[in-house]
């Protein structure tokens, strides 16, 4: 069936994103157990282990979060959105990060919003120039707002943005692999976002950037869970 294939294909992308890190720190903790090498070389392999060490934990948990969140029926409650930027600030400390001034109080799960609009921040900055912001706006539509997180980095190719919310998936997978990512960020967001009763919208531009926008419901617009 599609659902096993799916869950194998899972599997095997879950096995080979452990085995990569792995791999790598076995081979650099071999290096400082068994060879007299000098302090630069040992620098390099302590740097190597505890970016492969951090890149496994960011996987880990990302991993719990998408299976604790696979079969959730969520318990929406008001969110004042106000409160979630300076929330969001404090989550992105190394984010050049433009926030609203408005607010709006929606329908939603403050922590997981937190963690989606985090993840999605993150994601943009690590596309983008050092220093370059990265822009939360909001849009009142009536009963909806939208959220969107605009960058001005390098973008995703056409062919490749269908795909970028599946499991694993990564565009640039040496420059992601670098920055300690996992290829599970916009995998858990999208899941956080249909938990929400919405969908990622993705607009890009190659070396022009990307903007990810998604609709939530005002509060007293919609039943208290989501569908």
């Amino acid at each position: 069936s599609q659902q096993e294939s799916m869950r194998r294909s899972f599997v095997a992308n879950v096995s080979h994103e452990l085995k990569t890190p792995m791999t790598s720190i076995i081979g650099y903790a071999d290096m400082l157990r068994t060879l007299q090498i000098d302090p630069a070389e040992q620098h390099e392999a302590a740097g190597a282990i505890y970016h492969e060490s951090r890149r496994l934990e960011a996987l880990s948990y990302k991993l719990l979060s998408l299976l604790s969140l696979s079969d959730e029926r969520l318990e929406l409650a008001p969110v004042d959105l106000t409160d979630l930027w300076p929330r969001l600030r404090m989550a992105c400390p190394q984010v050049p990060l433009l926030t609203p001034q408005g607010g709006a109080v929606v329908h939603g799960d403050a922590d997981l919003l937190l963690d989606l609009l985090c993840n999605l921040v993150q994601n943009a900055a690590k596309a983008s120039p050092a220093g370059m912001p990265v822009t939360v706006l909001l849009a009142d539509a009536g009963d909806t707002v939208a959220l969107t997180v605009q960058d001005h980095g390098c973008g995703i190719p056409a062919d490749k943005l269908a795909r970028v919310t599946e499991p694993f998936y990564m565009v640039d997978k040496s420059r992601a692999r670098k920055q300690g990512g996992s290829g599970m960020g916009l995998a858990l967001c999208a899941r956080i976002a249909a938990l929400h009763g919405t969908t990622l919208q993705f607009a890009s531009v190659p070396s022009q950037g990307t903007t990810v926008s998604f609709c939530l419901q005002k509060a007293g617009s919609q039943p208290e869970v989501a569908p």
